[in-house]
């Protein structure tokens, strides 16, 4: 995982050097800053007079010093104060390129990995979008990105700059002392290995968390979704007992990781004053004792020695928000990795000339509940079948395998004699409408959702779509009429009012190929009898397969098959299966209230 977001790094190298550029810049003056102690400290205490210091050697803080001997303290002073205040104006400068550019790399490489995912996702076949439920889809693209974004900044990056910085504040203790510096990394190993022991340890649990956050993503999605449902069977208090069941496990997940959290940053900062109070006793001994340090120095590797302490503990936190992100991180590889794709071929699909034939097509969506078997009929060019039967036969099915969202199990499907599947999909669904039975309209004007179909269509072509689908009356009569914004799943729309928006997106299209699934399932009576006549008008020259309840959709097909359990029970025109179909007389029966 980290490989991969270096990978998401080096997409961006222009931005990314830059933003290394100001931490680094912040850090190498965060170092030069501590080193005008030690001058500052002789002006103030000696006058300015060179101290005696055992085995000195030219380095910064050996120049500082020259660059103020020699002359009175109260210049050295002032000389001083300028350097400061022209230091720390570049280390702001450096500390706001560093926050500006990290925060627009972030959101620019969010921006990406959304955009990956969602054309990944678009690339999946239909069997494996539906795998998850939309809780779960949403939860990836927004949770699991912006774990993903906020390991890069406050993880990733901050770890660099944390750890640049303790790399200016290692050096300028040890031109301090090199004797105390070693001294003080005896210590080091202790903090490497608890930082790392908790990290992997959060990482664990903070998959745990993803996967809690996703299951109440889910469970809410589906209530939010079905609440009509919910209220009308009385079952408010089974769902909220259901919710409050995932709410707790994700409150013990969440817990157990917070727990390791809490535990880093004052583990650390115990182990810091335990070093600090070591440090501070040897290097007595090297002033008092042994004569090998001079104070000013003493103080200089005092500030960057405990200076080195808050990156070690920042770093914790940020090797903590690290690996609470790779958990996120490793969910999204999982789909953007996969190999899965819609089985799709390379032929250019021309447009049909003949015929469509279902060759003993077979299909299950689990090997053990076959829902089509040996299924074989011919739609010619021109023609309109009808699919009848009761709920869960396997009509709509046929109609997802026309389309190819999913390969037959066995058989084939052949398009003018050739199989399906060798045809590119996109070039065949070209010339392909389809009114499907759950009607979902997207959350843009009613002009968008109709021009879906065709959306270099002008507005009097919409309009004239809406026309022939009875649309245009209750279009007019919405606030905006045809710029109105639908909003969320359109609830503004009556079930029969979608329909027919839906039915004007196919009308606009104009395929050739037609699939209507319950197209008038949702319409009054009065309605119903309208569309019919303005139905079967654009229906003509156009091969169409409808699926349908209601037998008044399909008494004009030219072959209606009767599909019962997964087989094709009768096929002939509405008059023959009248007299050779019990299962279609039982069904014009119950219609006509016989």
């Amino acid at each position: 995982m980290i490989r991969y977001l270096l990978q998401l790094l080096a997409r961006h190298k222009v931005r990314t050097f830059f933003v290394l550029v100001a931490i680094f810049g912040y850090s190498l003056l965060n170092g030069v800053s501590l080193a005008f102690l030690s001058p500052l400290l002789k002006v103030l205490f000696s006058g300015g007079q060179a101290l005696a210091v055992p085995g000195a050697h030219s380095s910064l803080l050996d120049r500082l010093s020259r660059w103020i001997a020699g002359i009175p303290p109260m210049e050295a002073v002032q000389r001083l104060a300028v350097a400061i205040v022209v230091l720390f104006f570049f280390k702001s400068l450096f500390a706001y390129l560093q926050r500006f550019l990290t925060v627009m790399l972030q959101e620019r490489i969010a921006r990406d990995l959304r955009n990956e995912l969602y054309e990944k996702v678009l690339q999946f076949p239909v069997s494996r979008v539906e795998q998850a439920s939309t809780g779960e889809w949403v939860a990836r693209f927004l949770s699991d990105v912006n774990q993903v974004k906020n390991t890069i900044t406050n993880g990733l990056f901050e770890m660099v700059k944390e750890g640049s910085n303790a790399l200016m504040y290692l050096i300028i203790a040890l031109l301090a002392s090199w004797r105390l510096t070693l001294f003080a990394f005896l210590v080091v190993p202790v903090f490497s290995y608890l930082i790392v022991l908790i990290g992997r340890r959060i990482r664990k649990r903070s998959k745990r968390v993803q996967d809690r956050m996703a299951e109440l993503g889910k469970h809410l999605a589906e209530t939010l979704e079905a609440i009509r449902t919910v209220k009308g069977f009385g079952m408010e208090p089974l769902e909220a007992r259901r919710f409050r069941s995932r709410t707790r496990a994700f409150y013990r997940a969440l817990k157990r990781r917070e727990f390791l959290r809490a535990l880093g940053s004052p583990l650390t900062e115990f182990l810091s004053s335990l070093a600090a109070a070591l440090i501070l006793l040897y290097g007595a001994r090297l002033i008092f004792v042994d004569h090998a340090l001079t104070p000013d120095r003493f103080f200089v590797f005092l500030a960057g020695a405990l200076s080195l302490m808050a990156p070690f503990k920042r770093i914790s936190n940020a090797n903590a928000i690290l690996q609470h992100g790779l958990g996120a991180g490793v969910r999204l590889l999982e789909i953007l990795r996969s190999q899965e794709r819609e089985t799709s071929g390379t032929r250019e699909f021309p447009g049909l000339r003949r015929e469509i034939v279902f060759d003993r097509v077979s299909f299950a969506y689990r090997p053990d509940r076959p829902v089509l078997s040996e299924v074989s009929f011919t739609l010619k060019k021109g023609q309109k079948i009808a699919l009848v039967g009761p709920s869960g036969a396997g009509k709509t099915t046929i109609a997802d395998l026309l389309l190819g969202f999913y390969p037959p199990t066995s058989g084939r499907i052949l398009v003018d004699g050739v199989d399906l599947r060798e045809y590119d999909l996109r070039s065949y669904r070209k010339h392909v409408a389809l009114v499907p039975q759950t009607v979902l309209l997207f959350s843009g004007t009613v002009r968008e959702n109709i021009a879906y179909a065709r959306p270099e269509a002008s507005p009097e072509e919409v309009e004239q779509a809406a026309r022939q689908a009875r649309a245009h009356e209750f279009i007019r009569q919405l606030p905006q009429g045809y710029d109105t914004h639908l909003g969320e799943r359109a609830t503004a729309l009556s079930g029969g009012e979608k329909q027919r928006i839906a039915l004007a997106r196919a009308i606009l299209r104009g395929a050739e190929i037609v699939v209507l699934d319950e197209v008038t399932s949702h319409l009054d009576p009065k309605t119903d009898a309208e569309i019919q006549e303005t139905l079967w008008a654009f229906l003509e020259n156009r091969t169409a397969l409808i699926i349908a309840h209601r037998l008044s959709t399909v008494e004009r097909a030219d072959q209606i098959l009767v599909i019962h359990e997964g087989r094709i029970a009768c096929r002939g025109t509405h008059a023959e299966l009248l007299k050779t179909c019990d299962l279609y007389r039982d069904f014009y029966a119950l219609q006509q209230g016989a």
